[in-house]
């Protein structure tokens, strides 16, 4: 036989049994840590195995359920996110989705008395450099930095748009949505206070940009052709209930805000984002998503619901759209009533005024005509005087004449 050719078959049989052998070490060594870990832990070992076996579910509800064993006053996410970055950071994708797959699994079924500490965790995690592989925590460039086989590819494309789905869902949302389909509650009891707006709670602004988020990433989880097997259409399966979650939050809120007349004090431009949000977007989206999807999950034995829940009627939504023109045209006639009542009480005093002014025109008519009457009567008593003294002069002066011509006769 050719040397070259004994040479390569050597190199490749001792390089397969390299990989063999590296294979079965690991696996003894997952086997051999399963059996003296913990119960979680050993749970959590078998849940994330490189194989092609999905998840099981009874693995994924016994992680899960310890969320409702655990009061929250205690951290319990903190030790579980870093062993599921650890399997996240493995090389092999199937234990990277599995382990994606379970933190999807603790957001969405997880106790909502433990759901705002995992947003939390997930957030701060997030901002933290992991000292062992020097990136932080959760790190894209390390979720793909597995291997890069040609057979692998496609489901490795599909794993990248699901983990961004399932850290985006993790830190913003828990449950199924119940930040926004739930009323909020409050913490005091005894202390009764006047309800904060709904825009204020379930449809503020910050919800409606991370549901947005959320759908653009669950929607780009639409599986492609040849990305089909077990454990992508398990994902897929759970971004599709999601989406149906979603939806069904949104209507419920918007509901409860049309249909109750629950919008006092609410930002109409708001309330009409919303409804512009799901009547537009979110709706036929997540249709659009269902439709797609359930054929081929079909074919692995999975079945999405054949509603989608709750429903906002188009009523509803056209009076959702058009708040803002209503808010508008009662705050013009608030406005208008406001200058009517500022004018009535401006009519009185202006009566008053007016009168006042009355008053006082005649107070002055009154007085110039008492002092032309003075006048007159002091010019009329001077015109008498002076004609009382020309009478008396007249007197005299015929009296004087009289005498004089008295005289004169008696002289004669």
């Amino acid at each position: 036989p050719d040397p070259n050719s004994v040479k390569e078959a050597a190199v490749k049989s001792l390089s397969v049994a390299r990989e063999t052998t590296s294979s079965l070490s690991s696996n003894l060594y997952r086997e051999v840590k399963g059996l003296t870990s913990s119960e979680l832990e050993q749970v959590m070992l078998k849940a994330t195995r490189p194989d092609d076996t999905p998840v099981k579910g009874k693995h994924a509800e016994r992680l899960v359920g310890v969320t409702y064993q655990i009061s929250s006053r205690y951290d319990i996410y903190d030790a579980v996110l870093r062993k599921l970055w650890a399997k996240m950071a493995e090389k092999d994708w199937r234990t990277t989705i599995k382990a994606l797959y379970i933190l999807h699994r603790f957001s969405a079924d997880g106790s909502p008395e433990h759901a705002a500490a995992l947003k939390a965790r997930v957030r701060e995690l997030r901002r933290t450099r992991d000292p062992k592989r020097k990136e932080k925590f959760f790190s894209s460039k390390i979720l793909l930095a597995g291997d890069n086989k040609p057979e692998t590819e496609k489901f490795r494309s599909f794993m990248g748009r699901y983990a961004h789905y399932v850290l985006i869902r993790a830190q913003c949302f828990g449950g199924m949505f119940d930040e926004i389909a739930e009323p909020p509650t409050s913490k005091d009891k005894k202390k009764k206070s006047a309800p904060k707006p709904i825009t204020s709670t379930s449809l503020r602004a910050e919800n409606l940009e991370a549901a947005k988020l959320l759908l653009k990433a669950g929607t780009a989880c639409y599986l492609k052709p040849g990305e089909e097997c077990e454990n992508t259409a398990l994902a897929v399966e759970r971004v599709a209930s999601d989406l149906i979650g979603l939806s069904s939050a949104v209507a419920m809120a918007l509901n409860r805000a049309l249909k109750d007349d629950d919008i006092k004090g609410a930002d109409p431009a708001l309330i009409k984002k919303w409804c512009e949000f799901y009547s537009e977007e979110l709706a036929p989206q997540t249709r659009a998503m269902v439709k797609k999807t359930t054929p081929k999950l079909d074919a692995f034995g999975l079945f999405l619901p054949s509603r989608m829940g709750a429903t906002v009627s188009p009523d509803l939504i056209q009076k959702g759209l058009k708040l803002e023109e209503v808010d508008s045209t009662a705050a013009k006639a608030d406005d208008a009533e406001v200058e009517e009542e500022e004018e009535g009480e401006e009519a009185p005093a202006k009566e008053d005024e007016a009168k006042e002014e009355e008053k006082s025109v005649e107070a002055n008519e009154d007085a110039d005509e008492g002092g032309v009457a003075t006048k007159q009567d002091e010019a009329t008593a001077g015109d008498e005087d002076e004609l009382d003294e020309e009478e008396e002069e007249l007197d005299e002066y015929e009296y004087e004449e009289d005498e004089e011509y008295y005289d004169d006769e008696d002289e004669v």
